[in-house]
């Protein structure tokens, strides 16, 4: 694409960003910084739609980016110079000046943060029990077949399990299996622990006594944890605002896709296997409902603890230079707010 073609489509495209509205050839030729005729402009116009990257959304109409325009665009954005994510941080409230005393308050302010600066619906992933560091068990018996195994991590995330076993110990001996598996493991990984058992199971030695070898059996039972993060929902009625969305059923799939949650679940988590900011563009979201929207995620967390997704729901014509941006600020504010909680935890 040569540089005079690359300034008519990005033309078209910020002004369908600001407005929503498509543009002609005329009036494009007013904005431009080179003079350039509308008849030159339509027949650019014309090269860009065979490209795929400009649609007419009505006959009479002018010209609008599609989603394939749109990717051109952001991948464009992505591999520019580092974000400037300053131009943002003022219209964030300070993340490290709360002092929630649960990880769900943090994480609940995060993404109404987000929203609030972004004008769309804040997403937020929490972090997968797996990734979690272990901060205590306790083992309680509930039958003679049935007991609880309570994990709490490091970051005061908590998951409860029945274990349905052939003989329940009694629960004194319960818990010296829980003391055993709290000292031998706190601290570490929950998804390394449970490899770890299971290597101790397959290297199973005469040394190991009936209590510890019981907990060595119990414990990778307990530890067989692979449930994604919860995700939490902030700013809904933020859609209602963009133009895009006043068909009400439109709308109202959309917020199917909401309460569902599984969609976007596994669009927050296909982020944090990239470790990088994720764009899905209309269609690219693989679900009717968000043909017309784009939803951007990145992670936090910290290079060798990653915790989380953090993300945006809005229409396909989003300020994405602004989004990305501001997606980044807010995913180092809230790395920064949890490494302060797991201190003080």
């Amino acid at each position: 694409m040569d540089q005079r073609t690359e300034a008519i489509f990005e033309s078209i495209t910020i002004h369908y960003i600001k407005t929503a509205e498509p543009i002609g050839s005329r009036a494009l030729s007013k904005m431009l910084k080179t003079k350039l005729s509308a008849a030159t402009i339509r027949n650019v116009m014309a090269d860009l739609s065979e490209m795929g990257l400009i649609e007419q959304p009505h006959t009479s109409a002018g010209r609008i980016p599609t989603d394939h325009g749109y990717r051109f665009y952001i991948n464009k954005l992505l591999h520019m110079k580092k974000k400037e994510v300053k131009e943002y941080a003022t219209g964030f409230v300070t993340l490290e000046n709360t002092q929630a005393s649960r990880l769900e308050d943090i994480l609940l302010d995060a993404a109404k943060e987000l929203s609030s600066i972004t004008d769309c619906t804040g997403l937020i992933i929490s972090p997968k029990l797996s990734a979690s560091r272990l901060k205590n068990i306790q083992l309680i018996r509930l039958s003679n077949r049935q007991l609880l195994t309570i994990i709490i991590t490091q970051i005061g995330m908590v998951h409860n399990k029945v274990v349905h076993l052939r003989t329940c110990p009694d629960q004194e001996t319960l818990n010296k299996m829980a003391e055993i598996l709290n000292n031998l493991f706190e601290g570490n990984r929950i998804s390394k622990i449970r490899k770890t058992l299971v290597k101790k199971l397959s290297n199973k030695k005469d040394e190991y006594d009936q209590v510890l070898a019981q907990a060595i059996r119990l414990g990778k039972k307990a530890f067989d944890i692979e449930t994604p993060g919860e995700l939490f929902i902030q700013g809904r009625s933020k859609l209602c605002s963009f133009p895009e969305f006043n068909n009400q059923e439109r709308l109202k799939d959309i917020y199917k896709v909401f309460e569902d949650k599984s969609i976007l679940t596994n669009i927050l988590i296909s982020a944090m296997d990239n470790n990088d900011i994720q764009i899905k563009i209309g269609n690219e979201n693989q679900h009717l409902a968000l043909n017309q929207c784009s939803v951007v995620a990145g992670t936090y967390g910290s290079q060798d603890y990653l915790l989380g997704s953090i993300g945006i729901v809005g229409p396909t014509r989003l300020n994405y230079r602004k989004i990305i941006s501001a997606i980044d600020y807010s995913s180092q504010k809230l790395s920064f707010s949890l490494g302060r909680f797991l201190d003080n935890s």
